[in-house]
């Protein structure tokens, strides 16, 4: 929300009057923290600036079951974050029974977000959820310096977790990627996402900081990460309930799922189902619902994530609007979207 006063060059608005000066984030102390110059105290067990415990690891494997919030950034039509309706897709899915808030730099829109305004997205999301929910935090593929910065920043907010997606182009080797991993995770508690190399995953695996995986690439690749090293890394499926049942008899207990934002009741039906053992009755919810959703939203002119963020408004959860060079989709666009809705049986 903007501040009722301009901000100075360099600077931009956010919730709670808050200010972040972009693009470096090393004034965040000042921001954010009262003891300005200084670290937050780093109790065991206590997250001074959450007000609540640090969860263990035995939580946070418990936590990290059913359908997960993949949450988009919201903008209005004018382009600036749209923080109320970030809340609203929030409360959407944890009064269904969402345990876990997870930005992401796909749905979370992170490359239409300068580094200022995705401080301040994490500190509009923890905010609105405090300790109802597990909270992972994601990063905008940075070198390493500013992967620390950021994982500081979010860590003293208060997020259970940090997904840590090291810069695609400038790779590195699986030796390099395990010193990058194991540094982040000294100082931020950990979570991998990707087609990180086995290799690496070897080298790190008795890291104690790194908490979970986050799978979204091959899944041959899921599998095998899921069967070394389910044990001490809870995966969280990489999108969809028909490639969570892939991985759900190894193990995978969670995913991203787009309806828990809008229109849970599908995703929830299948969590139950799975829960009962009935993988005819999931497989069922997901060729009724799910597959005809996903093709059409495939088709869509603005994209799959266009279509979702169509079903956000189309639910009356929040407006559409994504910043460009992203579509939007048209009212016609708006129209067809509730039309398939309408077909399948599941206009609201």
């Amino acid at each position: 929300m903007p501040c009722a006063d301009p901000c100075p060059p360099g600077e931009v608005s956010g919730p709670a009057h808050v200010r972040l000066r972009s693009p470096h984030l090393v004034e965040r102390t000042a921001a954010l923290c009262s003891n300005a110059g200084g670290r937050w105290p780093r109790r065991r067990g206590w997250n001074s600036v959450k007000g609540y415990r640090v969860r263990d690891h035995e939580e946070i494997r418990t936590l990290l079951s059913g359908p997960v919030n993949p949450l988009p950034t919201k903008f209005h039509s004018d382009g600036t974050i749209n923080f109320d309706g970030m809340h609203a897709v929030i409360d959407c899915s944890l009064e269904a029974g969402c345990q876990v808030i997870m930005l992401t730099w796909g749905e979370t829109l992170v490359s239409l977000l300068s580094d200022a305004e995705l401080a301040q997205v994490h500190r509009s999301v923890i905010a609105h959820v405090g300790d109802r929910a597990l909270t992972i935090a994601c990063d905008n593929m940075w070198g390493l310096h500013q992967t620390l910065e950021f994982g500081d920043l979010v860590r003293d907010l208060g997020f259970d977790l940090y997904m840590v997606r090291p810069a695609d182009w400038a790779r590195g080797t699986p030796q390099s990627l395990a010193d990058f991993y194991r540094v982040v995770s000294e100082r931020t508690r950990a979570m991998l996402v990707g087609d990180v190399p086995i290799e690496t995953c070897e080298l790190i695996e008795d890291e104690p900081g790194i908490l979970a995986f986050k799978e979204d690439r091959q899944l041959d690749f899921a599998h095998e990460v899921l069967m070394r090293w389910g044990d001490r890394w809870p995966m969280v499926g990489g999108g969809g309930m028909k490639r969570h049942l892939l991985l759900w008899p190894h193990g995978c207990r969670a995913w991203l799922e787009p309806f828990v934002r809008c229109y849970p009741q599908p995703a929830m039906r299948y969590w139950r189902a799975l829960q009962r053992g009935d993988t005819d009755e999931a497989w069922k919810i997901i060729m009724r619902v799910e597959t005809p959703v996903r093709a059409a939203g495939h088709r869509f002119p603005a994209g799959y994530n266009g279509f979702a963020q169509a079903m956000i408004e189309v639910y009356g959860i929040a407006p559409r609007w994504r910043r460009s060079p992203a579509p939007n989709a048209t009212e016609a666009e708006m129209e067809d979207v509730c039309g398939v809705l309408r077909r399948l049986g599941i206009w609201p």
